[in-house]
């Protein structure tokens, strides 16, 4: 293997390593928009659940 052929290699290794490193990216926007979604169903939940709680609290207050 000469010189030139030793760079070959190393370029299409490049090349690999480049196309991983942008699947992992996109997979990592993936998660991050997921985790976005899912803190506002979380948030979601809480205000409804925050909202809930008083008049269950005033239903008690009654009795």
């Amino acid at each position: 293997m000469d010189i030139f052929d030793a760079n070959s290699l190393v370029i299409e290794r490049a090349k690999a390593l480049r196309a991983e490193n942008s699947r992992i990216r996109e997979l990592a926007w993936a998660y991050v928009e997921q985790s976005r979604a899912l803190a506002q169903q979380l948030a979601a939940i809480r205000n409804h659940s925050s909202r809930a709680l008083p008049m269950m609290g005033d239903l008690t207050e009654i009795e």
